[in-house]
């Protein structure tokens, strides 16, 4: 996922359905993951945000809401933006 985001030069990305338990950030060369999943150990749900690494300068927050819900707050120059990802169970899975 991570190739085909920096090949299409994408600064922030939401992701969903990471898979990954608990909640965290992953440091990458170029990038930093951040999510948040399920407490317990089942590899389901799960969002997050990729953003790379020039862009982490103007983070500030990052709010894990619970495994479907969280959303991060940039101030790049003048403005602060907040974006949330939010996503819905999927009703093929089983």
């Amino acid at each position: 996922m991570v190739k085909e985001i920096v090949r299409y030069k994408i600064n922030t990305c939401a992701v969903q359905e990471i898979g990954w338990p608990g909640k965290g950030t992953v440091m990458k060369e170029n990038s930093v993951i951040l999510y948040n999943g399920l407490t317990s150990d089942r590899h389901e749900f799960g969002t997050g945000f990729y953003i790379s690494r020039h862009v982490t300068d103007s983070l500030f927050d990052f709010e894990p809401v619970n495994e479907r819900i969280c959303k991060i707050r940039v101030k790049p120059k003048r403005y602060n933006f907040t974006f949330y990802i939010n996503t819905r169970p999927n009703r093929w899975k089983r």
